[in-house]
């Protein structure tokens, strides 16, 4: 186990206690796909102490909001509580997660609850593009299955299959437990020590996992009824969290496609008047990663737009940034990554992709975006965008 520990002026507590324990571990272990996600749902399903109506009230009687989240490579617990209530919400908390029971007669409802989940993603134009996209996109590799899993997987989960990935991923010897709070660190380590374990130190890390095998060049057409628009989504091979060019990839996406003031929106929109919106970002995993740029459009400004984008993409790649650019993307990034850290979810949430995907530290990483130079913007660009391994995704109505 390893305890996390942040200190923050907010009065709002946050508790999150992580493993690895996501998605991507259920084909490995020969689980259905989904499983993982479906135990989020069941966590609050109740203990030996408390059912699920009881749970919920007495985190709500606290002031506390709870949730989780499961991503491919980590399945979380939260509840964020005004301090003074923090120690009865990590009973609560610590309870729930090692103590689960997984009734039957609550599984069976939540199973349909998550079918009923699964089918609202398809309401999303984006949901229903990423179906197709990361399947053509990442092959045979975990980050082309949904997390959430697919109706038919979904079918098949049993109490049994919950608590033996409960069982085999979620001991509490392998859990990070994260703290933020304005309690002091001795009182914060006492109450972590008391509700959820002493530290090791250490976690077990479940399995090896390799990069994706990136494909060339290639183009996706989808039809999409009942939509007006079509959507383009050009996608090619990003870095992953362990690369030491996130800080410049940051401020590249930032430049090229990020706001009224980019590069893309000025060249696309404002000059041509080819869209409302566009925008280029960077996504990385632990294992492999995805630069996207992604624009919608009347099908007759397609053409165009597509060739507008690979043109700022060439200019990006063989003609270095400014200066000015650079210290205004840095500025941008600096009052988003400081407002989003004056949460104290957001705050315990770094520690724990600190330790479980190699995240610096938060004055690490914003002197790391301060070094950032025109000429890593440049070797950035030529690294995740490889038009020789894009993959053009274009949905249209039927």
């Amino acid at each position: 186990m390893i305890h996390e520990i942040t200190k923050t002026h907010s009065r709002i507590a946050t508790i999150i206690v992580a493993f690895d324990a996501g998605s991507r571990n259920e084909k490995r272990s020969r689980y259905n796909p989904g499983i993982a996600h479906m135990l989020e749902h069941s966590i609050f399903k109740g203990t030996q102490n408390m059912n699920a109506m009881e749970i919920s009230k007495r985190i709500a009687f606290l002031g506390g909001r709870s949730n989780a989240f499961t991503s491919h490579e980590m399945v979380a617990y939260y509840v964020t509580v005004p301090y003074e209530n923090v120690e009865s919400c990590m009973a609560v908390l610590s309870d729930m997660v090692f103590n689960p029971i997984f009734p039957e007669d609550e599984i069976i409802k939540e199973i349909e609850v998550v079918k009923e989940e699964e089918l609202s993603t398809n309401d999303s134009t984006d949901s229903y593009i990423w179906r197709s996209f990361s399947s053509e996109f990442f092959g045979d590799h975990y980050l082309a299955t949904p997390v959430i899993g697919y109706q038919d997987t979904i079918a098949k989960f049993t109490r049994d299959e919950i608590a033996s990935f409960h069982s085999r991923f979620c001991n509490k010897k392998d859990a990070i437990v994260s703290l933020c709070s304005n309690l002091s660190k001795k009182d914060s380590k006492a109450l972590l020590t008391k509700y959820f374990g002493k530290a090791s130190g250490r976690t077990k890390n479940h399995y090896k996992f390799e990069d994706p095998t990136y494909f060339g060049s290639s183009t996706l057409e989808l039809e999409r009824p009942g939509i007006e628009h079509t959507y383009v989504w050009m996608g090619m091979p990003s870095i992953n969290k362990a690369s030491p060019a996130g800080p410049a990839v940051k401020l590249l996406t930032t430049i090229l496609g990020s706001g009224m003031d980019s590069r893309l929106f000025e060249e696309v929109r404002e000059k041509r008047g080819l869209v409302y919106g566009v925008s280029a970002s960077s996504t990385e995993w632990q294992h492999g990663g995805l630069s996207l740029v992604e624009f919608s459009t009347r099908d007759s400004n397609v053409e165009e737009g597509m060739e507008v984008v690979l043109a700022e993409i060439d200019k990006i790649k063989t003609n270095l940034v400014s200066d000015e650019e650079v210290q205004r993307a840095k500025n941008k990034i600096r009052a988003s990554f400081y407002s989003a850290i004056e949460d104290s979810y957001n705050l315990a949430s770094w520690a724990i992709k600190k330790r479980l995907t190699g995240a610096p530290d938060i004055d690490e990483y914003m002197t790391m975006i301060d070094e950032v130079t025109p000429e890593d913007i440049m070797e950035a660009s030529r690294t995740i965008y490889d038009t020789d391994k894009l993959l053009t995704c274009i949905c249209r109505s039927e």
